[in-house]
């Protein structure tokens, strides 16, 4: 309820995340935008710019036993896209959260980096993935370009930022996972591999 199970280095990021209305999870990057899945706002297999989100809502602060911090409402999608090798999307909320995080527009992590992950598995209070590594693609028919990692997620973190845990960056959207008998694949899509540093760069983001 007090994030105190979170590092204190973490607790800002944290108040970065918000429950979706839809049942996933974004992250507010700063100036009202806000990155989750594309498969969240049922994106086709090619870019798309500049489309109509009315209805959908962002909760933010969703703790257990305590009331949402803040309301935004979603205002636009700037750009989103889903197919085999990347599912992600942009878009433009009112009355986002003061907090928020930095994002990687250029290059990629390596092979082992450790990273973290916050979410809302399952439309739940905040949940805290702990700290996992991206690692080489593994089977599963999981696509190559894609970043696999180890972090536990759930239905409803659809959309969570995988966050650097050492720089605190955003380095990619967390998709889904897969499952194989009692193994299974974690995948997400990296940042640089999309349309949105682009998008950011012609609003001026920093």
């Amino acid at each position: 309820a007090n994030m105190l199970s979170i590092p204190f280095k973490y607790r800002e990021t944290a108040e970065a995340v918000g429950l979706m209305s839809m049942g996933c999870t974004g992250t507010h990057i700063g100036n009202g935008l806000v990155i989750s899945a594309g498969h969240c706002f049922d994106a086709a297999k090619i870019a798309k710019y500049r489309s109509s989100c009315d209805g959908i809502q962002v909760f933010w602060g969703v703790r257990t036993g305590k009331q949402p911090t803040s309301v935004s409402n979603c205002r636009q999608v700037l750009v989103l896209e889903q197919n085999n090798q990347k599912d992600y999307a942009l878009f433009k909320v009112d009355v986002p959260p003061s907090a928020s995080v930095r994002i990687k527009t250029q290059g990629r992590p390596n092979f082992g980096t450790r990273v973290t992950i916050f979410s809302h598995p399952f439309k739940q209070p905040l949940a805290w993935s702990g700290f996992c590594d991206i690692t080489r693609a593994l089977s599963y028919g999981l696509n190559s370009n894609m970043i696999h990692h180890t972090c536990d997620t759930n239905p409803g973190s659809s959309g969570a930022a995988i966050i650097d845990a050492t720089t605190l960056e955003v380095v990619g959207i967390h998709d889904g996972g897969v499952a194989q008998g009692r193994t299974g694949a974690n995948y997400g899509t990296y940042i640089d591999f999309t349309y949105i540093p682009a998008v950011l760069q012609r609003l001026g983001y920093k």
